[in-house]
């Protein structure tokens, strides 16, 4: 067998082989034997059909055949003598077949670039100067005061904006009530829009005890396509009116929300946990930076099955996104999304090779312990044991996407940490 390597980009390669006219042929006669047992022609016992008469009705599915075991066969061996490591199925080409010549193909397919990085610590990257301004403690302040709001039942009172109302509703159509369309002490809080607009409005005055009958129209792009541009008529019947109440500016306040002494302690600690957020989102704009100018410093392609992957991951986020709003999901990308997520996915494709590439040459590791410890973080968002999240993982092969993001943190942090963070004009090495 003659093989022969065709350096295509940093992160493509392609193997030409050429194997004798007897390999092909072996596997052939081997093809023709096992279609003797199997083929079926009118007038012939099976296995008794000869084989000039087997050559030419069968000749296409053996020659299927022989090359179904020996295009592989001679691929692998091909990859052995010539140590290449795809991360992709081969695209085969050039595909050369004919009794008693040579057998050619040409197999292309991905690899990982092998990749050599140097002066990627003390990477100069720039941070603002980060401050905490009084009007966004008073929203943090008001936020928590509407957050612990409560809401206070009130007999004779009339419903207004922002009131909390209790009722029963049922929509009917031609008479006859529509299927879905009620509700029994439902919550609705008007200004909130979690209903159609026009019936939050019909609600607007209303009393506990009142009754109401009204009819409105679907919206014609309403969710649900049997009622989209739908006369609907609906009866309400109002259980509870509530006003919210919200707790008083004081120090009592400070002292239920935050355990804080008075006002002022509550202020200080809101700022300082603003500060922290905004001290996170900054380092992750500083780590954007830094790996901003790790992919400028050593330019490669990124194996295109990786980016391929990664861009169907990122428009399945986008239509999940969009099922979550409530929004038509999209069949067909327009080529705008499609070129920012393919942008996007190149991007990360590459960092995740980058880091790959500092934890190697660091000697990074991700013990079991860390690895666990990230697997119930994960099973305690999802609500589930420890154990039968990592069972699931390994039996999927997905245990291994853990150890992996794991391991690229820990490359990040690196980098983070012996960068060269600069604020204005002052240096400032974290190393």
């Amino acid at each position: 067998m003659k093989v022969d390597i065709e350096e295509i980009s940093s992160s493509k390669r392609a193997l030409r082989v050429e194997l004798p006219p007897e390999s092909f042929l072996e596997k052939l006669e081997t093809a023709y034997l096992h279609l003797a047992k199997k083929a079926r022609l009118p007038g012939f016992r099976p296995g008794k059909i000869p084989r000039d008469l087997l050559r030419s009705r069968f000749k296409d599915e053996a020659k299927q055949e022989a090359l179904r075991e020996l295009i592989p066969e001679s691929y692998s061996q091909a990859l052995k003598e010539s140590h290449l490591d795809p991360i992709s199925e081969p695209t085969l080409e050039e595909m050369v077949c004919e009794e008693g010549k040579p057998l050619s193909y040409r197999a292309s397919f991905d690899v990982r670039p092998a990749l050599q990085l140097s002066g990627y610590t003390g990477v100069e990257v720039y941070k603002e100067k980060l401050e905490v301004a009084d009007t966004e403690i008073d929203q943090a302040v008001e936020y928590l005061r509407e957050r612990t709001a409560e809401f206070v039942p009130m007999d004779g009172w009339p419903a207004l904006q922002e009131d909390l109302l209790m009722v029963d509703y049922e929509g009917f159509t031609g008479g006859k009530p529509l299927k879905g369309v009620s509700g029994r002490n439902a919550s609705i809080l008007l200004g909130a829009h979690r209903f159609i607009p026009e019936f939050e409005t019909q609600l607007h005055g209303l009393k506990k005890g009142d009754l109401k009958e009204f009819s409105l129209e679907f919206p014609n792009d309403y969710g649900r396509r049997e009622l989209a541009g739908k006369r609907v008529l609906f009866k309400v019947a109002v259980k509870e009116v509530k006003k919210k109440r919200v707790p008083s500016l004081d120090d009592n306040f400070a002292k239920s929300v935050a355990g804080c002494e008075d006002i002022q302690a509550l202020r200080e600690k809101i700022k300082q946990d603003l500060l922290a957020h905004k001290e996170r989102e900054q380092a992750v704009r500083l780590k954007d930076q830094i790996l901003d100018k790790l992919r400028t410093a050593h330019p490669f392609d990124p194996p295109e099955s990786l980016v391929d992957a990664e861009v169907e991951a990122i428009l399945a986020d986008l239509r999940r996104g969009a099922d979550g709003r409530g929004a038509a999901p999209a069949r067909h990308e327009d080529e705008a999304t499609l070129a920012k997520a393919r942008e996007l996915a190149s991007k990360r494709v590459q960092d995740a090779l980058l880091l790959e590439t500092v934890a190697k040459q660091e000697g990074l590791e991700v013990s079991e312990d860390e690895l666990n410890k990230e697997v119930e973080s994960a099973a305690a968002t999802l609500n589930r044991k420890p154990e039968a999240l990592r069972d699931m993982l390994e039996r999927e092969g997905r245990i291994e996407a853990f150890r992996t993001r794991l391991l690229e943190g820990k490359a990040l942090d690196l980098l983070y940490k012996r960068a060269n963070i600069v604020e204005g004009n002052t240096l400032v090495n974290l190393a």
